[in-house]
């Protein structure tokens, strides 16, 4: 019998849309969106506290510790000043991402040979302080390996490049997705995914392996511009049945 994939909408782009006015709207109010959200059937919520804090505040992240209906799963760079946002309000998970100033998205997954002792640091510190690590990471096997022995409870493949992809060059994508996912499982680490999922490939991905939990945000608020959130959560949801 297959296993439900949980599912965590990301908001930023809610947040987005408020910070385009300087934030000096009251809406939208991420503590509603993450309502309709739970009621479409999400599982969390996930939240990017970048450094240039171009969506997401300071005060989202207390707000929706605090207030969500859902958990939270907080993506952060490895970077010690939001390490000590997520030890101060401490959400379920924290998931460690690569971030550029200059970039429109995230746009690969974290070299865990080049932070290997810090992101190590950081995740026992995490843990101490009873927060559950993430590492987003490319499809690789090396990747994999290096973030089990850095201590990550989870890994969540950056799909993005699979999702742009065409033809033989998807297909190779694929390939090292499944090897990469079954070594995770091998490792004992949880396998999580996402970047740039809409409902065709949300559907596709549940055939990766051991596949736990995606975590969907583009997609989901421009779908929901025409369909309301919690319609387009149900819809996704039923996507990844």
């Amino acid at each position: 019998m297959k296993h439900k994939i949980s599912l965590g909408v990301n908001i930023d782009h809610a947040a987005t849309l408020r910070q385009v006015r300087g934030g000096t709207t009251a809406y939208p109010d991420l503590v509603e969106i993450s309502k309709l959200a739970k009621k479409g059937g999400a599982d969390q919520i996930t939240i990017h506290l970048r450094e240039d804090r171009r969506h997401i505040q300071d005060a989202d992240v207390i707000t929706l510790c605090k207030k969500s209906p859902l958990p939270v799963n907080l993506e952060m760079a490895v970077d010690n000043k939001i390490l000590k946002v997520a030890l101060k309000n401490k959400p379920k998970w924290v998931c460690f991402v690569p971030e550029k100033r200059a970039e429109l998205t995230t746009e690969g997954g974290l070299d865990i040979q080049k932070c290997f002792l810090k992101i190590k640091k950081m995740t026992e510190t995490l843990h101490q302080n009873g927060i559950k690590v993430s590492f987003f990471i490319e499809p690789s096997t090396e990747q994999v390996e290096l973030s089990a022995r850095a201590g990550a409870d989870a890994i969540e493949f950056h799909t993005g490049h699979w999702v742009l992809e065409k033809g033989e060059k998807k297909k190779e994508i694929w390939t090292r997705l499944v090897q990469a996912s079954d070594l995770a499982h091998w490792l004992g680490v949880r396998v999580h995914a996402g970047h740039g999922l809409d409902y065709a490939h949300a559907k596709m991905i549940t055939k990766l392996p051991y596949l736990q939990e995606v975590n969907i945000g583009h997609s989901l608020i421009c779908y929901s511009l025409a369909e309301g959130l919690a319609a387009v959560t149900k819809k996704m949801c039923h996507a990844l049945k």
